[in-house]
């Protein structure tokens, strides 16, 4: 990773609309800066003027790309006070005409000092001012912590990278590796596809981002969020299916298709490492004992342990059937890791079939393996089956209407999980009497994708559908937001937390709410709102008294927490 040299920023302003200002005087030559520019990772859309050896950039330019994140602030021109005000906190106001003069860089300007006044929140602020032809620039040498805003400086590449400002609770950190973008979005995906970001918190109090893309990177932060370690594996196969950090070891899925229906390939590979990844073995899982034409088609998949055994409850497509079709469903298997050995039956129908299994997750209550799955088919419904892989009780959680096998569902699973008394699933709907049809693509007569925020709990001493209550946390269908599906994390048997990201309908990003819930899945008080926080793919901890979860965005990444009431 290139070395990033923190350094303060000399900085400017342009402002057209200010007119010429009284000349103080000392002209200077100017030429237009060699540096290139990001604001949040993002190649700024603004230039600068070299200035006796400082960078000066427009201001008008640095508050238009900050605006509305942390940093965001307003600037005007006060004519009867001669000042150039600015205020924190406020969207940027554009002017009417955002005109922009052209500098070439083989040219030399002239700058001459003038007497503008800069107030920032009506405080006066002592820069330099400078004009520069009919623009004015004045030099705002602590603009960056008066706003403030972070600023590094590449020597190597004269890169000037600019952030705004970490929210409380949050850091933004290095990175070993490249940051995959991992946020999450307000577009619903009809399926889900294996989970590449992982967060594990470990037993010497370090933390481990593991994430999947060509290879498996692993990069350890210390209780300060710094960098102290990183490595990465090569997949064994060039399909990933999934991680889990068990007790005594960590579990790894890779696959491979098997287009020619060879029963005697291997599909699906598990693979055990120690907890500092060193490989100590593995089990496979065959073509013809799995019917797997694709592993992991289609799907997430999930890991559970409980004592010697392993549950890796996953995805695949199957072989051809004489309907003609390779029919994708879920697929559950089942480990024995003191022989890692199959132990269970893996055939085309076991007995938790679920067709198609858009999503599926596994907990262990006691000895006994809790699935939660997405089908679409059979059944269609968020489905729960408890059991031992010999036999199962199957409860319908949310039924789904609508045309059995039709991709486009309107609702998402975000998270499963149990308190002491009942099995929770959160997720996300429509108002599905709002759908005149649903089509493997679309749901005919619903205008915007909007969901609610739902639990679906369901009594552990009552596994009946009748038994299952829906409870809406936030209602977001018919107003001018979206919600995100939401995430789930247990925090006690008793207490758990809901959070979900809002966005606007052009999927710009809101506000982060979240709201702690108790065994029963009722609120357990006000829904709260945090600003500048990010959910992403991965799926938050427990690190202490603090929730915890990163995020990736435009090549740098983010902790955020949220300390436990």
């Amino acid at each position: 990773m290139k070395k990033i040299v923190t350094m303060l920023l000399v900085l400017a302003l342009v402002i057209p609309s200010l007119g010429n200002l009284a000349s103080a005087g000392t002209a200077t030559k100017a030429k237009v800066s060699e540096s290139k520019v990001s604001i949040n990772g993002v190649e700024g859309d603004l230039y600068g003027f070299n200035i006796s050896g400082s960078n000066y950039f427009r201001l008008r330019d640095i508050a238009r790309n900050f605006s509305g994140t942390s940093s965001q602030f307003d600037i005007s021109w006060n004519p009867s006070t001669s000042a150039i005000e600015i205020i924190r906190g406020q969207a940027y106001t554009p002017e009417e005409t955002e005109e922009s003069t052209y500098y070439s860089r083989s040219k030399e300007y002239i700058a001459t000092r003038s007497a503008a006044k800069v107030l920032i929140d009506g405080q006066p602020l002592l820069i330099t001012a400078y004009n520069i032809g009919d623009s004015n620039y004045v030099q705002l040498r602590d603009l960056g912590s008066q706003i403030p805003f972070e600023i590094e400086y590449d020597n190597a590449s004269n890169q000037i990278a600019l952030f705004s400002k970490t929210p409380d609770h949050a850091y933004r950190v290095k990175t070993a590796f490249a940051a995959k973008d991992n946020k999450e979005s307000s577009s619903f995906p009809r399926w889900k596809s294996p989970v590449t970001s992982y967060l594990v918190h470990n037993t010497d109090q370090t933390t481990s981002v593991i994430e999947a893309n060509q290879e498996l990177t692993i990069e350890t932060y210390n209780a300060q969020y710094e960098l102290v370690n990183s490595h990465k594996l090569a997949l064994e196969l060039p399909l990933f299916g999934g991680f889990y950090s068990g007790e005594k070891y960590n579990y790894v899925a890779y696959g491979q298709e098997n287009p020619e229906q060879n029963d005697a390939k291997e599909v699906i590979r598990i693979v055990r490492y120690d907890k500092s990844f060193n490989r100590v073995d593995s089990v496979s899982v065959k073509g013809g004992e799995s019917y797997t034409v694709i592993p992991f088609d289609a799907g997430s998949g999930r890991m559970a342990e409980y004592g010697d055994t392993l549950v890796f409850h996953t995805s695949r497509e199957r072989y051809l059937t004489p309907d003609g079709l390779n029919h994708q469903s879920q697929l559950t298997i089942m480990v024995n890791t003191s022989t890692m050995q199959v132990t269970n039956d893996m055939g085309r129908f076991q007995k938790n079939h679920v067709s198609h299994s858009f999503d599926q997750y596994v907990l262990f209550d006691g000895g006994t393996q809790v699935l939660v799955d997405h089908g679409d088919a059979y059944p269609r419904s968020i489905v729960l089956h408890k059991g031992d892989g010999a036999s199962y009780n199957e409860i319908d959680l949310f039924t789904i209407p609508g045309a059995i096998g039709a991709n486009s569902t309107g609702v998402s699973i975000g998270g499963f999980e149990m308190s002491a008394g009942n099995y929770m699933v959160a997720m996300n709907s429509i108002d599905h009497s709002k759908v005149t049809e649903y089509t493997s693509f679309e749901m005919t007569g619903l205008k915007t994708d909007q969901r609610d925020i739902i639990l679906s709990v369901l009594p552990k001493n009552d596994l009946n559908a009748a038994a299952v209550k829906h409870i809406t946390l936030a209602k977001y269908v018919g107003s001018d937001l979206i919600a995100s599906i939401p995430k789930l994390v247990k925090i006690s048997d008793n207490k758990l937390a809901v959070l979900w990201q809002e966005f606007d309908k052009e999927n710009h990003p809101g506000k982060l709410k979240y709201v702690f819930v108790d065994g029963n899945g009722q609120a357990a008080g006000e829904i709260q709102t945090l600003e500048h926080f990010v959910l992403s793919e991965c799926s938050p901890i427990i690190k202490g008294d603090q929730i915890v979860w990163y995020a990736n965005h435009n090549g740098y990444r983010m902790f955020y927490s949220i300390p436990l009431q």
